[in-house]
């Protein structure tokens, strides 16, 4: 099995790819696929010269519906073949909300993929959606000793969070998906609409989301954080020893071990998932505790945002962080707290920006 990772130079947003060959063929994953450092043409250029065209991706998976995450799939649905796509189960409310964000942080207005996966893609690519997870710091760790094979699913399904997903059968390499709903933020929205005589109901399209445009604004400002209620977190790796080599162009001669020494191949991919929520970083290393001594990645949540992140999440074999941000962006990010954090681990925080020379390759 050979593998190449790469964490692409996209500015604020996301975009990384796994190409493994399993038996002699390519197997491509995606996780999330969107900028907002990137003008259209810009991104699309980017997605176009990462794969050819009608190239296949095997899997999509979707962390969450904000617009630097997304904007870049209806290119890379039109460019490339996707055979299928994993995402978060999210309800009509969180629907609003997301709407909601996209127009005000982002003045992204295309509702499609939000309301109607099926239809965004077309009815023949399976859409699998993974329900939100209850945290029970009581459960044993999930059982990966019976993956289901992906490749085999024909149509769309609802899934547990944590279901353990296989490439083929008698291929030891896995995908699981954990799909966290925090809606702490919903409660203090609602609230807020009420001064102003409004509920979700009232803002259930960007049309109406228009028309109050003022009142929504002043009520998304009473909110402490982003609206985003769902964050589909994904470990890919092996269950067992398997040794990785990356590479960038700015690596420090204290980290230089990095590039030279093999480490784990496992990766984390956090999305925009807030890990200060209560008993979020328990629950995963709880049901992940099987999988974590082979974490060697760690993908740093919401660019590397002060809010987003806690060191308890940081496990002892991992040696990279990758902090993607754009590096005109307004927020901070990354910050340097969690810079610091990171380093004082001895892990080595590799800072993908929309720089060309910023892109991190990882290899086996």
């Amino acid at each position: 099995m050979n593998l190449i990772r790469t964490f692409h130079p996209i500015g604020q947003g996301a975009f990384y790819t796994e190409r493994h060959t399993f038996k002699g063929a390519e197997f491509t994953v995606v996780y999330d696929c969107g900028s907002t450092t990137l003008n259209g043409q810009k991104l699309e250029r980017k997605i176009k010269s990462t794969f050819p065209k009608n190239h296949s991706i095997d899997i999509l998976f979707i962390s969450h519906f904000h617009a630097d995450h997304i904007n870049g799939i209806d290119i890379l649905a039109k460019h490339c073949k996707i055979k299928k796509v994993v995402l978060p189960q999210i309800d009509d409310a969180a629907k609003i909300l997301l709407k909601i964000t996209n127009l005000i942080d982002y003045n992204f207005t295309d509702t499609s993929l939000i309301d109607n996966p099926e239809g965004f893609f077309g009815g023949d690519i399976p859409i699998i959606r993974i329900e939100p997870n209850e945290i029970n710091l009581d459960q044993e760790s999930i059982r990966i000793n019976e993956p289901i094979d992906i490749s085999k699913i024909g149509s769309s399904t609802i899934n547990p969070s944590g279901t353990v997903f296989s490439p083929f059968v008698d291929i030891d390499w896995l995908f699981i998906p954990f799909n966290y709903k925090h809606d702490k933020r919903r409660k203090q929205f609602e609230d807020a609409l009420k001064i102003y005589n409004l509920t979700l109901a009232d803002i259930d399209t960007i049309n109406k989301i228009r028309k109050n445009k003022n009142n929504v604004i002043e009520a998304y400002n009473a909110v402490d954080g982003n609206l985003n209620e769902n964050s589909m977190i994904l470990f890919s790796g092996k269950n067992s020893k398997d040794y990785i080599r990356c590479f960038d162009q700015f690596h420090h001669v204290y980290f230089h071990r990095h590039f030279h020494l093999n480490f784990q191949s496992g990766c984390l991919y956090m999305g925009d998932i807030d890990l200060n929520e209560p008993n979020i970083v328990s629950d995963i290393n709880t049901k992940l505790s099987q999988l974590l001594s082979f974490i060697g990645t760690l993908q740093v949540p919401h660019h590397g945002s002060i809010y987003n992140f806690t060191t308890s999440i940081l496990q002892p074999n991992m040696c990279c962080a990758i902090f993607s941000f754009g590096t005109s962006n307004t927020y901070g990010h990354p910050s340097d707290r969690v810079f610091s954090d990171v380093i004082a681990n001895n892990i080595y925080p590799h800072l993908v920006t929309e720089n060309q020379t910023s892109i991190v390759t990882q290899w086996k």
